[in-house]
């Protein structure tokens, strides 16, 4: 048998070692993937807005020096003193002493009242229910300051209309009430976090399935008995939702204990920071520490409450059974509920919106003066006008306009994009993009904004004492409650529906914009009011990073309270509230034409 000759070439190629193209050489990781360029686009805007500035804080705590100098982040900056000072003298001691009693008053107070209205029309068959919620859902427009501001008009010693009403009316010689104490800040700060409750509370009891409390009350065991044994147990993890929200809320709130806690000498850790950070000599790894130790303790009640609903099924009470709620028939102790909870509505909304008007026509050159019937001759459109002619106002409503508008566009358009993420893809280290968006609902406002003011102080980006910054800490503040908002829309989104869509040849990126994101719109506009609004009111975070010319509303309303024009503080407020409710009622004519209408 004859070999084949082969050619030069071919004994040559045969000699040589076969290397596989792709072995031996490194190449380096490309995302091919278009939804995974996305998810890293989002997550390095995540990480610079919420992770980096906590570390940057978390590190000015242990730092000597100052945010923005050279020695900044050198090892050598390395000390405890910061803490040492923190604990000096007691300081610290009185301060906790202070933020427990307040967070902890409000928190029992607020809850008890706030279920009480919700049980009231959620499960009873109380007069004017649907007035009730009516009024707590309106009382959400009020601002925080300007509720402080309506109380110290009410209650003040001095100038405090009821006072003066129940010095006159019992003939005493001494104003009975005393805003300015602990008790005062507890009461003030319970009428407005009171709609809050109401809330969520009437959509725990809303839900529940009425069975086992009409077994309960079959048996003989009687309406009290059956509230503290079935319903309260029922609903825990709302329960607990609610009284760790609430606690949070207690310590991060700023306006009632800096207008009436410094009056009263009662400082909890957000004012702390506050004058740390604002008054001279400034101490900014103090003012760190304070925001350090406010952190911890708000991820760890964050923490313990997912500890404990970690069995929330076991709590489900709404099945596949069909079931309609069940009111409870007061007879005639339904007037008796009615009558209480109009008078929590007169002490919540009534009388601050009726001090403010009254204020806000009362002339600016005879100061604040309580209500009389001699006054009413006096009232003038004054502060209205001095309003309109103010710069600082025309200020605050420009800048909080633009901020509320384009925070919310951004909040809205990121955070839908990470519930597509988290909800409608298996992209690897999905949940750690949904970790960290929700993770600013631990994080306390004033905290924040120290860390965002380090940070900018810090890194050589060009928007401190510019009106970016604010829009960068607004932007980082509320993706927790969009996030919530959007990733319940995305869920009730199928996915045959953007299946169909690229099976017909369309694009992910033209499938989630012209399929899914139409399917969203009710939810986006949701998320896009509640950041609009709560933009308007932000205060505590906003004024350790603001800049003249870049005032927000919150900031504007302060600095006139400070100034002690409380006519034309008053207008401005009205004006505000009027603003608020404007866009509340669009937001529901918008809802009302795109939500999901019912068959007639």
């Amino acid at each position: 048998m004859t070999t084949p000759v082969e050619s030069p070439e071919q004994v040559a190629a045969l000699r040589s070692p076969v290397e596989p193209p792709e072995q031996g050489r490194r190449r380096r990781w490309v995302p091919r993937d278009p939804r995974t360029f996305v998810f890293l686009a989002v997550a390095a805007i995540l990480v610079w807005e919420i992770a980096i500035p906590l570390i940057i804080l978390l590190w000015g705590s242990v730092s000597s020096a100052r945010p923005g100098s050279d020695e900044f982040f050198s090892p050598s900056s390395f000390t405890l003193d910061n803490f040492a000072r923190a604990f000096d003298g007691g300081r610290l001691t009185g301060v906790l002493w202070d933020t427990f009693v307040f967070a902890t008053g409000t928190t029992v107070l607020a809850f008890i009242l706030g279920t009480y209205l919700a049980w009231v029309c959620e499960r009873t068959n109380t007069p004017l229910r649907g007035f009730i919620t009516l009024m707590m859902v309106l009382r959400l427009i009020l601002p925080g300051i300007l509720t402080t501001i309506s109380w110290i008009f009410l209650a003040s010693p001095n100038i405090g209309t009821l006072n003066r009403w129940l010095q006159a009316l019992f003939g005493l010689q001494e104003a009975p009430l005393n805003i300015y104490s602990m008790a005062g800040m507890i009461w003030v700060e319970t009428m407005d976090i009171l709609p809050l409750v109401f809330l969520l509370m009437s959509a725990a009891l809303r839900s529940m399935d009425p069975s086992l409390e009409e077994a309960s009350l079959v048996a003989g065991k009687g309406l009290l008995r059956t509230t503290g044994r079935i319903t309260l147990p029922l609903i825990r993890p709302a329960i607990l939702a609610t009284l760790i929200l609430l606690l949070i809320r207690g310590i991060e709130t700023f306006e009632t204990p800096a207008l009436i806690g410094i009056p009263a000498q009662k400082f909890t850790f957000v004012v702390e920071i506050w004058r740390q950070t604002s008054t001279t000599p400034t101490d900014f790894g103090v003012a760190a520490v304070f925001a350090v130790l406010i952190l911890a303790f708000c991820s760890c009640l964050l923490w313990l409450y997912n500890h404990m609903t970690r069995h929330a099924d076991a709590f489900a009470v709404v099945t596949g059974k069909a079931f309609r709620p069940r009111r409870t028939d007061l007879g005639a102790m339904k007037w008796g509920t009615l009558a209480g909870s109009l008078l929590i509505c007169l002490f919540s909304l009534g009388l601050p919106m009726i001090i403010l008007v009254w204020a806000s026509f009362y002339p600016p050159s005879r100061g604040f003066q309580p209500i009389t019937a001699d006054g009413f001759a006096l009232l003038s459109w004054d502060n209205y006008r001095a309003v309109l002619d103010s710069d600082l106002v025309q200020r605050a409503f420009v800048n909080s306009t633009f901020l509320g508008i384009a925070s919310a566009a951004v909040v809205v358009l990121l955070m839908t994009v990470v519930a597509w993420i988290t909800v409608k893809t298996s992209i690897p280290g999905r949940m750690w993009l949904d970790h960290l968006s929700f993770a600013p609902i631990a994080i306390p406002a004033v905290a924040m904004g120290v860390a965002f003011l380090w940070l900018y102080l810090s890194v050589p980006i060009p928007v401190y004492g510019t009106i970016w910054i604010l829009f960068l800490l607004y932007v980082a503040r509320f993706t927790a409650v969009a996030l919530r908002i959007m990733s319940a829309s995305m869920t009730q989104v199928s996915d045959e529906l953007h299946e169909a869509a690229e099976v017909a040849g369309a694009s992910w990126w033209r499938s989630f914009r012209t399929v899914t994101m139409p399917l969203l719109r009710p939810g986006m506009l949701a998320a896009f009011i509640f950041v609009l609004v709560h933009a308007y009111r932000e205060l505590s975070a906003s004024l350790l990073v603001y800049s003249y010319g870049n005032e927000p509303i919150g900031v504007a309303v302060f600095d006139i309270w400070e100034n002690g024009s409380y006519g034309l503080l008053s207008a401005f407020g009205i004006l505000v509230v009027l603003a608020l409710a404007f866009f509340s009622i669009i937001a529901r004519v918008i809802s009302n034409r795109y939500g999901v209408k019912e068959e007639q």
